[in-house]
């Protein structure tokens, strides 16, 4: 990277890392990103990774330490690991010592030549009841900071009274900026429900979709997929990160030299909606083999025979009625529809972004249905999602029939 300013080579790194996401998409494998929960004992830190990354995240990697005061949470099903700073105690020479290890191993990490094998995040735990922001905490606080790796204090266990909690945040950003430290966000949380004797209503959570957004903010545009996909808090981050799944499959549609090929662009099609469809799965937590996702699109009439009638009949059928019908629905549901401006003359592109927009609306449902533990079962997500797919397909096969009577072969 001779004679290139110091943008140009960081923004020539980016595209060196996007292009290598781009590979690791396609090997459906997303990069895992790696979050540091530091705070002493007592904060809630197992409590929070279980509410954001789901109920059993802090269990399956307890008993794998990485340094003595570091432990290492990892789901081989969930492209995140979590790191947590174990056995921490205010104002004890024990925890000054382990101040100065956990921060040379996180900068022994931000030094990595490989950008995946390093803490992207950091997530230090406050219990909000303390009150206390000072010595041994605010100088760790002050030591992690100074790495450079995005840095978010979490107030948890935010079930006391709001004024008090709200004083102490504020508190703590006016110790923060007379520090050096004014870039640090703070989120309060509330993990799980707290129900208080002689109240009927519980306190329900709140503060994880904050958190997980403001983590995205921060996080180096390479790794964000990863952690979107690794959450279960917001339906809204992977929503986005599905349109942009379903934005790049019909650019190259629209692009691709066999996309445009008689008979050839179905195979192509069919390709691609296939791919497509497994990426959506592993951002909502629902890793699916491909004969699964075969069974699945075979039994939804997303198939050759389906896709060879609308690609390669000279007759439009109502396919493209249909189809713009379908974005202009979703920009009222909330989605950006950046693909609306395919023309009716791209069949290929404007295929895909049906059935892309069809699939995240049913795993969507699939996601609000299924419990944690319901979405490990293959054949219960096949069926499920059969039954989801068919019965929007129909529905919106009624919803067009007011234009004209619809063929037989028009699944889609």
């Amino acid at each position: 990277m001779a004679n290139l300013t110091g943008e140009q080579e960081y923004n020539q790194q980016q595209a060196e890392l996007e292009k290598d996401l781009d590979s690791r998409l396609n090997s459906n494998d997303l990069p895992e990103a790696k979050i540091m929960v530091a705070g002493i004992t007592g904060t809630g830190k197992s409590t929070l990774v279980n509410a954001v990354f789901g109920s059993d995240m802090a269990k399956t990697g307890s008993g794998k330490p990485v340094t003595e005061h570091i432990d290492e949470y990892h789901n081989n099903d969930i492209p995140i690991r979590i790191w947590d700073t174990v056995g921490l105690e205010l104002d004890s020479e024990k925890t000054k010592e382990a101040i100065r290890t956990i921060k040379e191993t996180i900068a022994s990490k931000a030094e990595s030549s490989d950008p995946y094998d390093r803490v992207h995040a950091i997530w230090y735990c406050i219990n909000s009841g303390s009150n206390r922001y000072q010595g041994a905490e605010l100088d760790f606080i002050k030591e992690l900071h100074s790495i450079g790796v995005p840095f978010i204090i979490v107030l948890t266990q935010c079930s006391g009274d709001e004024d008090e909690v709200n004083a102490f945040e504020s508190e703590i950003r006016k110790i923060n900026a007379g520090m050096g430290l004014g870039d640090v966000r703070t989120v309060q949380v509330l993990a799980l429900p707290v129900k208080y004797r002689g109240v009927s209503e519980p306190i329900e959570p709140f503060g994880l979709e904050e958190l997980v957004n403001v983590t995205l903010e921060l996080l180096p545009s390479f790794i964000k997929s990863g952690f979107t996909a690794a959450q279960r808090v917001s339906q809204g981050e992977k929503r986005r990160e599905c349109e942009e799944i379903i934005c790049s499959y019909v650019r190259a549609a629209q692009n691709g030299f066999w996309d445009k090929v008689p008979l050839v662009q179905v195979f192509a099609a069919d390709d691609k909606i296939m791919k497509m469809f497994r990426k959506f799965g592993e951002m909502y937590n629902t890793v699916l083999p491909e004969g699964a996702v075969k069974k699945i699109l075979s039994a939804s009439g997303v198939d050759f025979k389906n896709n060879f009638w609308g690609l390669i009949s000279p007759i439009d059928m109502g396919y493209s009625k249909k189809i713009t019908a379908l974005l202009e629905q979703k920009k009222k549901d909330g989605f950006t529809v950046e693909v609306a401006d395919v023309g009716k003359n791209d069949r290929a592109a404007r295929m895909i972004a049906f059935y892309g927009y069809t699939f995240v609306d049913s795993i969507e449902e699939l996601w609000k249905r299924l419990t944690a533990e319901q979405l490990k079962d293959i054949d219960v997500v096949m069926d499920n999602l059969i039954a989801i797919i068919n019965r929007k397909l129909s529905d919106r096969n009624r919803k067009t029939e007011n234009g004209g009577k619809q063929n037989e072969k028009d699944q889609f």
